[in-house]
């Protein structure tokens, strides 16, 4: 029998990010994986926002060294004919799973998580002592006694939930092609009834995804699958070319969004798919499931040293997973909308409900840095709200205040870094963006309260009021040098925040 502070079920993205986080905290971390590595898996395309996740885990430089194809180009007909989507950085990456997977496994390892692979949870028990666990491995039956219980299985959970669908059901039929002049570029392309996605990969395959609708699928009168795949792809232009091509098995998976209303407890989370599971239009899959288990390792982190802090842990856990959710969908839903506006079927009409356009803010009739360099004068919004929020500082969640206001998806308690509310909150009325930035000088440097006094302005958060005599522009021109790049970098940080 051993003992750890935390078992990890899953070695994907999500139960590796989550292994590697919570042993630089210094917590003695276990790693359960069912299947032996290198293995097949979906969620080859990588989008640009993995990098940077890759880096916080200290995993880039081998991951980059892996020689995986970067995305220059994706070819798009969603319903206008081709069109190319260009990434200049290519920053995006198309892996193959079984070797990323691998390598972020190989990250967990050097840090001296303990891994049991293949191994199978058998049994589970919690009392007041913790999670006593049954491993069965190849080092035969194991004894486990754990403080805590992450669930990175993915779709396949295996702690109980309550999973709520935020988009319509879907099917994905898939099959990997190889043959001559199979397509060197991802495409994605809307079809009548359907939305198809091609990915090449590293080992010269092509991958060609469908997505339909479950329960039309599901109604059908019956074919077998591998028919109704042919059937498919040749409405499609996704394969155009590719006459000597031949797919390999047919193959089918849940491909319907949700979030698990039961995510998190007081000694126990999920994390990556098995807590939220978002439309497959953002192809942001593996970003989203680091990210949320990055999160997670700093709820876990609270609850394993700051339980007093248990309530506001498991509210951030739960909030984040819903923001993420409904931005998402909002996001996808839109996307949805496009085909269903030229004519789309119910496919497209049923999954663009809730796209619904933002309310456009009133502009002001003066550009923001024409404003930041007159005589105008600011008051606080009186749509903004403070509001105490969880959210994390550091390794801990705790809880700060916030800005709520319409022009923002949610509460916010940081922008550019900085600890956004106490600096609103105290200001008084009637201040020009200089003096609202000297007011902050013994917390914030001048050029970066500009920086924050421009996002401000900019999402109405402070709103012009008079004009003052004092002349701000010369103060404003001499001491904000580098105002642009702060500001964007503040813009930045808030987006990734």
């Amino acid at each position: 029998m051993f003992a750890s502070d935390i078992c990890i079920l899953g070695a994907g993205p999500a139960g590796c990010a989550l292994a590697v986080r919570m042993a630089e905290l210094g917590h003695r971390v276990c790693l359960i994986e069912r299947a032996t590595f290198p293995r097949a898996h979906l969620g080859e395309s990588l989008t640009p926002g993995v990098l940077p996740l890759l880096n916080v885990l200290g995993v880039r430089e081998a991951v980059e060294a892996a020689g995986f194809s970067r995305v220059d180009a994706v070819r798009v007909e969603w319903g206008q004919g081709p069109q190319w989507r260009r990434d200049p950085r290519r920053e995006g990456l198309l892996v193959d799973r079984g070797h990323f997977d691998a390598l972020l496994l190989d990250c967990a390892k050097a840090l001296g998580v303990r891994v049991l692979q293949p191994a199978v949870l058998r049994e589970r028990r919690w009392d007041a002592d913790g999670w006593h666990l049954r491993i069965q491995s190849n080092e035969g039956s194991i004894e486990l006694n754990a403080k805590f219980l992450a669930d990175a299985c993915g779709r396949a959970a295996v702690l109980p939930g309550r999973r709520r669908h935020t988009g319509g059901r879907t099917l994905a039929l898939y099959a990997y092609w190889r043959g001559r002049r199979l397509p060197l570029e991802p495409r994605i392309e809307a079809g009548d009834d359907a939305w198809y996605w091609g990915v090449p990969l590293p080992d010269g395959s092509y991958n060609t995804l469908i997505f339909v609708d479950f329960d039309h699928f599901r109604s059908a009168p019956h074919v077998a699958v591998t028919e109704r795949f042919r059937e498919l792809i040749s409405r499609s232009r996704i394969m155009a070319g590719c006459h000597d091509a031949q797919a390999g098995p047919v193959r089918a998976c849940d491909a319907t969004p949700y979030v698990d209303e039961n995510s998190v407890t007081a000694c126990s989370i999920k994390v990556g798919d098995a807590a939220l599971a978002i439309d497959p239009l953002s192809s942001s899959g593996v970003q989203k499931a680091l990210q949320n288990a990055l999160a997670g390792a700093v709820v876990v982190n609270t609850l394993l040293r700051r339980p007093d802090s248990w309530e506001a842990a498991l509210r951030f856990f739960r909030d984040s997973l819903h923001t993420a959710s409904s931005s998402h969908c909002r996001w996808a839903a839109a996307l949805y909308q496009e085909v269903a506006q030229r004519g789309g079927g119910p496919f497209w009409r049923e999954r663009a409900v809730g796209a619904v356009s933002s309310p456009g803010r009133a502009q002001s009739t003066m550009p923001v840095h024409r404003q930041l360099n007159s005589d105008a004068v600011f008051h606080v919004s009186p749509q903004l709200e403070f509001v105490d929020q969880p959210c994390i500082d550091g390794q801990f969640v705790t809880v700060k205040t916030a800005l709520r206001h319409p022009s923002l998806d949610g509460p916010m308690a940081f922008l550019g870094g900085w600890e956004i509310g106490p600096l609103v909150k105290q200001l008084p009325g009637g201040l020009t963006p200089v003096q609202i930035a000297r007011s902050w000088a013994s917390q914030v440097p001048l050029d970066t309260g500009l920086a924050l006094v421009s996002w401000l302005v900019d999402h109405d958060i402070l709103v012009p009021a008079v004009f003052a005599t004092q002349d701000s522009a010369t103060l404003y021109q001499a001491q904000s040098g580098g105002h642009e790049e702060l500001l964007e970098s503040a813009v930045s940080s808030h987006a990734a925040g």
